[in-house]
């Protein structure tokens, strides 16, 4: 399973991850957290690349755009604007009447993704 084993990590890039929102929901931040706040740093990189909000200006500025995120610096790909973010992987457990992450791994999303020549095998030609 993925999520975010957050009671583990105390990397600097964890700790760019707003706390505000869950202190004020009395919990503790889930894997939505990152993906929120990861999207949010994203737009806001590429509104300061592309110095616009226009939309080709936009598409242009998100190739090879690099964004650090709280599971460290990301970049979309040119050929096709994926995100290479990756994932934790783990298990569940319950720790103090809480659900945990056990025996997790960090997988690095570029490895997942597939090679140049094959997206452009499965995306049609401009």
């Amino acid at each position: 399973m993925t999520g975010y084993p957050w009671s583990e990590i105390a990397s600097p890039e964890q700790q760019a991850l707003p706390r505000g929102v869950p202190k004020r929901w009395n919990d503790y931040p889930r894997l939505g957290s990152v993906v929120v706040y990861s999207a949010a740093m994203s737009v806001a990189a590429a509104i300061r690349k592309a110095g616009s909000t226009d939309t080709e200006k936009l598409i242009a500025a998100m190739q090879d755009l690099p964004v650090e995120t709280p599971f460290g610096k990301i970049r979309f790909r040119a050929l096709d604007h994926q995100s290479t973010m990756g994932a934790y992987v783990g298990r569940l457990a319950k720790k103090d009447g809480k659900g945990v992450m056990v025996d997790w791994v960090y997988r690095e999303g570029l490895t997942y993704l597939p090679p140049d020549e094959e997206v452009k095998r499965m995306r049609p030609a401009d």
